[in-house]
């Protein structure tokens, strides 16, 4: 005996055949199926699924002649509609897994968080995997945009130091930060200041490009080759640089022959006690000198040397003839020990 009941649970009337019951249960069960409707679909689908089990056992498999006919005509229907459910449940499996992944609980017994998932384990891994590979890809195509971009942005910086106006220089060098200076900017850089010496308003920027050694190097010799030109602040902040860098010895002596000796005191000042002395040549010539500023720092550094016997007449004259208190005591101590070589 057909139950009322499990029509109404189907939403058929009592009259309905077994095609009319079987096509009412499918589609109840892609909106309550747990894969779908969640957890709270869970009671009504095994309602459905109740009341379709004793319908079964019930009603005769054939079915009339009409229902079939009509099950028939329906097929196109089902087909369509049938489609549109299959994006609406791939939407709500989406909305699960995310609302589900973001909503963790903790376990209060093992410390460790645990989310429970309404999916079946093969479909999360799957969705995992499709998401994992989404942001690798996402990845790579942020890296390869920031690669053009920082190409693109070193060829223009190349271009602006090629530059023949000096203007434009100091715009690109002011603009360029310590992570774009890359080699191949600081090789330019260099080649344009062997030609034209570096003016104050781009010193700064200058100095502050090259915080490397090797490269260091390089920009020391192309400074000391316009030493001459270097006003008294920019050479002292060129010989402060110097001490921050394993600058040559040649660098520092190409200050030595500045027209100002208030710049010869500073190189004499900043001289590492690293380095060997001056030439003979280039220390007879200070010797000359009767500024107090150059010869105490020059006769410091003759102290910790040797010096060759035809420089101590120079010297001796220092210790008895010169007015500076200061320069005569250092002097007298290099007289007296004899350092010679």
């Amino acid at each position: 005996m057909r139950s009322n009941t499990d029509f109404k649970t189907l939403g058929l009337s009592a009259d309905a055949s077994w095609d009319e019951v079987k096509s009412a249960f499918r589609r109840l069960a892609r909106t309550y199926h747990p894969d779908v409707a969640g957890p709270d679909g869970a009671r009504k689908f095994a309602e459905i699924t109740e009341a379709y089990m004793t319908l079964k056992e019930d009603i005769s498999k054939g079915g009339s002649h009409r229902a079939s006919v009509r099950d028939s005509a329906d097929a196109g229907v089902s087909r369509s509609v049938r489609t549109a459910d299959i994006g609406e449940k791939r939407e709500s499996i989406f909305k699960t897994f995310w609302k589900k992944l973001f909503s963790r609980k903790k376990n209060d017994r093992s410390g460790e968080k645990a989310c429970d998932y309404d999916l079946p384990p093969v479909r999360v891994r799957f969705l995992g995997s499709i998401i994992s590979r989404a942001e690798s890809e996402m990845q790579a195509l942020l890296s390869r945009r920031s690669e053009v971009k920082t190409r693109n942005r070193t060829e223009a910086i190349l271009r602006r130091l090629r530059s023949r106006h000096p203007a434009v220089v100091a715009l690109a060098l002011q603009n360029i930060s310590q992570r774009e200076a890359t080699e191949d900017i600081k090789r330019a850089v260099i080649d344009y200041f062997s030609r034209y010496a570096p003016t104050a308003d781009v010193l700064d920027s200058l100095l502050a490009l090259f915080t490397s050694s090797p490269r260091a190097v390089g920009l020391s010799r192309v400074l000391a080759y316009h030493a001459g030109s270097f006003s008294i602040s920019d050479s002292m902040l060129i010989l402060k640089w110097f001490k921050r860098h394993a600058i040559p010895r040649e660098c520092y002596a190409a200050f030595l022959s500045h027209h100002s000796d208030s710049v010869v005191a500073l190189a004499l000042n900043a001289w590492p006690q690293t380095l060997s002395l001056p030439d003979s040549v280039d220390l007879l010539s200070l010797l000359k000198k009767d500024d107090e500023a150059v010869l105490v720092p020059l006769l410091r550094l003759m102290k910790k040397d040797k010096m060759h016997a035809w420089l101590m007449p120079a010297i001796t004259k220092l210790m008895t003839e010169h007015k500076s208190p200061a320069v005569r005591v250092w002097a007298s101590t290099i007289v007296r020990d004899q350092n010679l070589s």
